[in-house]
């Protein structure tokens, strides 16, 4: 029997509210799914409205996020009837040293690619495996602060789980010359995936987030950089700062890490902390945020942010999602109330039991075959026998430091670092003579080593 025109119309009415309740319980059990017994949080706070709210939820930035490739011109005449759209957060008084010489460009309502540039042993693991895992779960917050990063099918290459790193190894002057895993016809496949993935999130008015620290590295071309981030022209820069000494010592273990067979079996000789220091201070000097931040403003990335690894009054996550990316005021909801749950981070550790194994085994003081997991396996019996004769070995072998004046360049360096880019944080810290007792217990600690020679 053929239904009246009334009755198909309520017909096809309830099939679209059937297919809307479907799709919000469906996004409903993503986020109940994976935030666990904080769901229930979860929706009591998104129940009391959000201060400071309105950029997100104006009626531009709803037209917005409709705009098609055909209606760019539409588009740009909507927002700039609507100014309060402006995609920066302007609550963001955090750290003010490089984001108040941006007041202009951040009350721009052009959409940004944020390039989160290292270097590496800040943190960049936990960032990238938070967006990673967000974004393939679907969940809302990304979608509510309009915020997208490229898959793996924008961004297709050696790095399958952090398809962002295939981005810049692909920013390397030479490519494999320079040291990255993507030659040049991988790239070109690049230069195929990634512009659509652009174009249609710059034409939807969203902000692109790229988390690597590879982008760290000295032959990085910048121009480079620019013409793959078309048509986007608004490029947020931001690194995170850790102290020079901390940073270097961390470095040295995951490089000792890495390299450990070689070390074991021979074929390179192990170097001790301190003599790799002063080895490669200058090289590793270079790579560090604070230059790094240098090298990007001198090459015309005016917009910089300095996330300060070492505040205790936030988190890495809170301070780069909170202080850091414009508007993503869901986000930073999620994970300011702690709904979510810590990410897997590349922690280092030291290596000195293993070095001291290695080199008695090429002392010819005992004879058994090393290899990696070798010299892993004695050093845990090492320590195990060491704790239960209740002596260290840095009581019996003594310890190595570093040079006075190398010492004393890394401290006045870290002090001329703080007073420039977290002025307050600084002096809430003590400033230099909070600085300098802080150096002073890890320069005779944490900056030596075992002197496996005696």
């Amino acid at each position: 029997m053929r239904l009246s025109r009334r009755k198909r119309v309520v017909t096809v009415a309830l099939l679209f509210a059937a297919v809307s309740v479907f799709r919000s319980r469906r996004q409903a059990f993503l986020i109940s799914s994976f935030l666990g017994p904080d769901y229930k949080r979860y929706k009591e706070i998104k129940n009391v409205p959000a201060v400071n709210s309105s950029a997100g939820t104006s009626k531009a930035g709803a037209i917005s996020r409709k705009i098609t490739v055909g209606d760019a011109v539409e588009m740009q005449e909507t927002l700039d009837r609507h100014p309060e759209t402006n995609v920066v957060n302007q609550d963001n008084n955090h750290e003010k040293s490089d984001n108040d010489n941006n007041n202009n460009q951040q009350q721009s309502n052009e959409p940004y690619v944020l390039l989160h540039i290292g270097p590496h042993k800040t943190g960049t693991t936990t960032l990238q495996n938070f967006l990673v895992s967000a974004h393939s779960k679907d969940l809302p917050f990304l979608k509510a602060d309009n915020l997208v990063i490229p898959s793996e099918e924008d961004l297709p290459g050696t790095f399958h789980k952090m398809p962002m790193l295939n981005f810049a190894h692909c920013m390397l002057k030479n490519y494999k010359k320079d040291g990255g895993q993507l030659n040049v016809g991988m790239c070109n496949r690049i230069r195929k995936t990634f512009p659509p993935f652009l174009e249609k999130s710059y034409n939807a008015s969203k902000n692109v987030i790229i988390v690597a620290e590879d982008l760290d590295r000295p032959t990085v071309d910048f121009d480079r950089i620019r013409y793959y981030l078309k048509p986007y022209t608004r490029i947020k820069i931001v690194a995170t700062y850790r102290r020079l000494h901390d940073w270097l010592l961390s470095f040295y273990n995951q490089i000792i890490d890495l390299y450990m067979g070689k070390y074991a079996s021979g074929e390179e000789e192990y170097p001790s902390f301190v003599e790799w220091v002063q080895q490669q201070y200058e090289d590793f000097h270079s790579r560090h945020t604070v230059e790094l931040i240098k090298r990007y403003k001198q090459n015309g990335f005016l917009e910089v942010g300095v996330v300060n690894i070492h505040d205790e009054t936030t988190t890495l996550m809170q301070n780069f999602f909170c202080n850091h990316v414009p508007n993503a005021k869901e986000t930073c909801l999620v994970i300011r109330n702690g709904m979510w749950n810590t990410t897997k981070s590349n922690v280092g550790g030291s290596h000195e039991y293993e070095r001291l194994i290695i080199k008695a085994r090429y002392q010819g003081k005992f004879k058994y075959p090393m290899d990696k997991k070798g010299a892993e396996k004695l050093s845990r019996k090492l320590v195990k026998i060491m704790n239960k004769a209740q002596r260290g070995l840095v009581d019996h072998l003594g310890l190595q430091c570093l040079p006075d004046d190398l010492a004393l360049e890394l401290m006045k360096t870290e002090m001329k670092h703080e007073r420039e880019f977290f002025p307050e944080w600084y002096e809430m810290r003590g400033g230099d003579i909070g600085l300098k007792i802080d150096f002073e217990k890890v320069s005779r600690t944490k900056l030596c080593s075992l002197n496996v020679d005696k």
